[in-house]
């Protein structure tokens, strides 16, 4: 005999394997088994037949009940086969449902036992669809899933079924703004990057709006309130380029208007005095390395406008007059990662709120220190005393005091803003009076949505990504929906008037008001 070939040889080498398996699942003791059963009973049929007697007596005959129909598609594991589509070598589906319908023998119970077994633990739908390919069942269904939404998108027909208030038809009423049209949003354009942070200007006779970017440009944006008698004429916009970061927040000072205060996450904190049009340098806020730490947020206090509370991105928080040149800034940890957004109690300026990375809302009372927190990781890092907790599911970017009825909004990654009564003593453990859906999936290119309260009415905003900004009472009522044509993430309310502005990625601006 010559030398085999190379498919010869993979063929005895084929037939090996599945005599082997062939002995591991004991199918040859079950064959013979099956044979000897059908040889007896042909040896029982055939002694009968000798022994035959004639009986005359007709006999009722009793009919088993046939066997329930098997379904044509059956998954793999009824199937008898592996994950990858391999099957019991040399047995087809006619004798595996044989030997599964066989009650005889162990063997047959097993194999009907593992039959009707439960699918238990995780499993891969295309792992128990023998017809479907993963790749195609994932394209079938795929559509139906990341169908992110928010409460405020069936604002009208919300509006329809519901019959609101005196109260609310008229706060309705009252915020059906109208979009600023003597210029296209896509031509008002403040910065060149990303807005991160946007300011509305409290004066009224004229608009101002100022934002910053990514990049830490900052534009001002002085609002034509007539249309220009050129056609040609653009928006007046005047842009700077003040730092090397985010722009993390704007705000006017609280004892003069006339100059603006700007914070970034390269450490800075500068004014703009818009008389002179000169910018100071205000503080650098720098770590016990040297290292800049990056300004998140700032507040002016309520009951001294001189006093400037503010965090940082690594979850420090700090004091000073601004009437003064700080040389030595005393940091009070509040959290171990980044603090995204505070917000000071109009009723009690001791106590603020911190929305942070961590994962948390804390309450805290800067009145008291604490000179090792036990919550912090960091060792001699002192902080203050913590009044309340509100533990997320994921991140919180955004917290907001209400002016006037003790509504405390915080809003975050897991897709909800959350609406706490925050009057009276609190407990330890923050439960939501309320809690609406809302969808805060921003992503890389979308600024992150951050809830806000306007300073003289019980009234947040926050945008939608849907492309509006919508607007509540802080009772949860939805008050408008506020279409754009993108998504206007940052946003800021004017302080007096029913104005409100909101900032895309593009650093383009849309502007809503009351006016015709």
């Amino acid at each position: 005999m010559g030398e085999l070939t190379e498919f010869q040889k993979k063929r005895l080498d084929n037939i090996k394997r599945n005599n082997d398996l062939l002995k591991k699942l004991n199918l040859n003791n079950i064959a013979s088994q099956i044979k000897r059963e059908a040889s007896a009973t042909e040896e029982g049929d055939l002694e009968r037949k000798r022994k035959k007697k004639v009986n005359t007596v007709k006999r009722t005959v009793k009919r088993e009940p046939k066997p329930a129909p098997i379904p044509t598609r059956r998954s793999r594991r009824l199937r008898g086969e592996n994950v990858d589509g391999n099957g019991i070598p040399n047995v087809n589906d006619n004798q595996l449902l044989k030997l599964g319908q066989g009650d005889s023998t162990p063997e047959f119970e097993a194999l009907d036992e593992l039959k009707n077994t439960a699918v238990s633990g995780d499993v891969k739908l295309s792992d128990l669809i023998k017809s479907e390919n993963e790749d195609d069942l994932l394209d079938k269904f795929k559509g139906f899933a990341n169908k992110n939404f928010s409460s405020g998108d069936f604002f009208k027909e919300l509006q329809q079924q519901q019959a609101p208030t005196s109260e609310v038809k008229q706060l309705q009423e009252d915020f059906d703004l109208k979009l600023y049209d003597i210029f296209q949003p896509n031509e008002i354009k403040l910065t060149t990057e990303r807005i991160s942070a946007t300011y509305f200007h409290p004066s009224v006779d004229k608009k101002l709006i100022v934002c910053g970017d990514t990049a830490g440009n900052i534009g001002l944006w002085n609002v034509h309130e007539q249309a220009p008698e050129d056609e040609l004429e653009e928006p007046d916009i005047t842009k700077v380029k003040l730092f090397t970061k985010n722009v993390g927040r704007i705000d006017s000072y609280a004892t003069d208007s006339s100059k603006l205060l700007t914070a970034s996450y390269d450490g800075s904190l500068r004014s703009i005095n818009l008389q002179n049009m000169e910018s100071e340098e205000v503080l650098v806020l720098k770590n016990e390395y040297d290292d800049p730490l990056g300004i998140s947020d700032f507040q002016f206090n309520y009951s001294d406008p001189n006093v400037l509370y503010l965090t940082t991105l690594s979850g420090e928080f700090t004091t000073f007059d601004i009437r003064t040149k700080p040389t030595d800034i005393n940091l009070r940890r509040l959290a171990d990662k980044k603090i995204g957004s505070f917000s000071i109690n109009p009723k009690k300026s001791y106590e603020i709120a911190t929305g942070s990375l961590d994962r948390t809302l804390k309450v805290w009372d800067t009145r008291k220190m604490v000179n090792k927190p036990e919550w912090s990781q960091f060792e001699d890092f002192p902080s203050h005393e913590i009044v309340a907790v509100y533990d997320s599911r994921l991140s919180v970017s955004a917290v907001s005091y209400s002016p006037l009825d003790k509504t405390l909004v915080c809003n975050g990654y897991d897709d909800t803003v959350r609406l706490f009564d925050v009057s009276g003593t609190l407990p330890e453990k923050l439960e939501p009076k309320l809690t609406l859906k809302h969808n805060c999936q921003t992503g890389r290119w979308t600024s992150i949505l951050k809830a806000r309260f306007k300073l003289n009415m019980d009234v947040f905003a926050i945008a939608n990504m849907k492309r509006a900004i919508d607007i509540y009472n802080s009772a949860g009522v939805q008050l408008a929906h506020l279409p754009t044509a993108t998504v206007p993430a940052v946003i800021s309310w004017h302080s007096t008037q029913n104005w409100i502005v909101g900032g895309n990625s593009s650093g383009k601006a849309f502007l809503f008001t009351n006016e015709k």
